[in-house]
């Protein structure tokens, strides 16, 4: 009987998890995915440190995870612990971050693939594949910035050495150097203001930036340095 429970599943649609700090995304991202019947959204999570957990019980073949999540522990975070701990569900990362730092921030973390929130639903669906057959899937409107990065050895954080940083620090500067400020950042991400002014404060340490208006000077330079 349990042999054939394992068969089954094995024969069964392939399990999907979406983990996502954002209910109504969640929920388009099921809808696009059950759309196609190889597929199954098997559980959900709006955190790293739910899914991790939920991942341990549910043993979905994919994970799809958006970089931005509530909480301390970003998606790329989830990622290197599924990593860490050698499971072996495949991470594929949905996020509206299509800066090629955050993509390859990912894939040396570990994930599979890497699609910007901006694609077509049927994107989704061609990276799911993808990621199966054991390809590396970056979406079209960010792939060719992303192998120049490679083929030409570019390194856009020559502005600040931003290696220094966290996932979570590296978000933030990017929304400092975007002209968010520490209320809209808070409310982006999903944490408190005051958490917001100690990632800036931390920030600030690492990259050797005296003042506040100096942090946002070099955030915008950054940014504006990955655009060229």
């Amino acid at each position: 009987m349990t042999r054939k429970a394992i068969k089954k599943k094995k024969e069964g649609p392939v399990r999907v998890m979406v983990v996502d700090d954002h209910p109504l995304m969640r929920k388009g991202i099921r809808d696009i995915i059950e759309s196609e019947a190889e597929f199954s959204v098997c559980c959900e999570a709006d955190s790293a440190n739910r899914a991790i957990r939920m991942i341990a019980r549910e043993e979905p073949d994919i994970v799809i995870v958006d970089i931005s999540l509530g909480g301390e522990a970003s998606g790329i975070d989830l990622i290197r612990a599924l990593a860490a701990r050698k499971i072996k569900t495949r991470a594929l990362v949905l996020s509206m971050h299509t800066d090629t730092f955050f993509v390859e921030r990912a894939i040396r973390a570990g994930a599979r693939g890497y699609i910007a929130k901006s694609e077509a639903p049927r994107i989704i669906i061609e990276a799911l594949r993808s990621v199966l057959r054991g390809g590396l899937y970056v979406s079209g409107s960010i792939s060719g910035a992303f192998i120049d990065r490679l083929m030409n050895e570019q390194r856009w954080d020559t502005v600040l050495d931003i290696e220094c940083l966290s996932n979570r620090e590296l978000e933030i500067l990017e929304l400092i150097g975007r002209g968010f400020k520490s209320s809209e950042i808070s409310k982006k991400l999903n944490i408190s203001v005051n958490t917001v002014e100690c990632h800036r404060k931390n920030i600030r340490t690492k990259l050797k930036i005296e003042t506040s208006a100096d942090l946002a000077r070099n955030a915008i330079a950054w940014v504006h340095s990955m655009k060229k």
